[in-house]
C-alpha cells in the first residue's frame, strides 16, 4: 500500500511539473507570431512610405519598396524556397517561375476572353509600343515581388503549422483585400477581386513551398491585365458599369470575379493536394 501511494505521488508530481512547463511552448509561438506581425507591419508601413516619397518615379518607387520587402522578409525568416529541403539549382528555380508565368498569363487571357464575349470590354485601335512592354514587365516584377513576400509570405509565415492550410489561404485573401482599401480600392467588387487573387497566390505558395510559382504567376497576371492589354499589344478597354469595371477596369469588373473565383477553388483544392503544404 506505501509503495502504491508512493508511486500515485510521484505520477502526480510529474503531472504537475508538466502541467508547468506545457504553456512555455505555447507562449513561445505566440511571441514568435506577435513578432512576426510586428516586423511586418513596420515593414509594410515602410513599403508605403517608399511609394509615397517617389510617388513621382512609379519605377523607382517599386524598386525601393521589392528591396525592403525583400530585407524585411529575410529579417522574419521567409524564405523563397523550402527552407528543409536541399538549396534549388538555378534551373529549378526558374523552372517554377516560368510555370508560374503560365499560370498567370492563362489566367488574364481566360479573363480577357471572357470579358470580351460578354461585352465587359472592348478593343480599340492600337499600334503596339515595345518599350512600355519591357518597363511593365519590370514594374509588373517588382511589384509581384513586393505584394507576394508582404502579403502571402508574412501571414504564411506567421500562421505557419498554427491553424489549417486552408484558413492561411483564406487570411491572405482578406490581407489583401485589407491592402487593397488601404491603397483606396474602396468598391466591394474591386476588394473582393483583391481578396480572390490574394487566394490563388497563397494557394501557389502553399503549392511550390515557396515564392517563386506564385512571383511568376503574379508577374505575369499583372504584365498581362496591364502593358500588354492597355496599349502594349492590344488596347483592351473596360466598358462602364460593374459589369465592365469602367475606369477601374479589370480590377474592378463583376466579370472578372465570375473567372477568378472558381479559379481559386482550383487552386485551394491543387494546393491542398501537395506532400506537405507550407503552412
Amino acid at each position: 500500500m506505501t509503495d502504491e501511494r508512493a508511486t500515485d505521488g510521484a505520477r502526480d508530481s510529474e503531472r504537475a511539473r508538466d502541467s508547468e512547463r506545457a504553456p512555455e511552448p505555447r507562449r513561445d509561438a505566440v511571441r514568435e507570431v506577435m513578432r512576426i506581425v510586428v516586423w511586418g507591419l513596420v515593414f509594410y508601413a515602410a513599403v508605403q512610405l517608399a511609394g509615397a516619397w517617389l510617388v513621382k518615379s512609379k519605377l523607382g518607387a517599386a524598386a525601393v519598396q521589392a528591396a525592403l520587402a525583400e530585407w524585411g522578409a529575410g529579417r522574419v525568416g521567409i524564405a523563397w524556397s523550402d527552407a528543409d529541403a536541399p538549396p534549388a539549382e538555378w534551373t529549378a528555380i526558374l523552372r517554377r517561375a516560368a510555370r508560374g508565368a503560365a499560370l498567370g498569363f492563362a489566367a488574364a487571357v481566360l479573363v480577357v476572353t471572357f470579358a470580351l464575349l460578354t461585352r465587359a470590354a472592348k478593343l480599340a485601335p492600337n499600334a503596339p509600343v515595345v518599350g512600355q512592354l519591357l518597363l511593365g514587365l519590370l514594374a509588373s516584377g517588382l511589384g509581384a515581388v513586393r505584394d507576394e513576400l508582404l502579403l502571402r509570405g508574412l501571414v504564411l509565415r506567421a500562421l505557419r503549422g498554427s491553424v489549417p492550410p486552408v484558413v492561411v489561404t483564406l487570411v491572405c485573401g482578406v490581407a489583401a483585400a485589407a491592402a487593397a482599401f488601404g491603397a483606396g480600392h474602396a468598391s466591394p467588387v474591386e476588394l473582393a477581386i483583391a481578396a480572390t487573387g490574394g487566394v490563388v497566390f497563397a494557394a501557389l505558395w502553399q503549392r511550390d513551398r515557396g515564392a517563386w510559382l506564385a512571383v511568376g504567376a503574379h508577374t505575369a497576371w499583372a504584365w498581362t491585365t496591364g502593358s500588354m492589354l492597355r496599349g502594349g499589344v492590344l488596347d483592351v478597354r473596360s466598358v462602364a458599369g460593374r459589369w465592365g469595371g469602367g475606369d477601374a477596369g479589370f480590377e474592378g469588373s463583376i466579370a472578372t470575379l465570375v473567372v477568378l473565383v472558381p479559379l481559386a477553388a482550383v487552386a485551394i483544392a491543387w494546393a491542398r493536394r501537395a506532400p506537405d503544404p507550407v503552412a
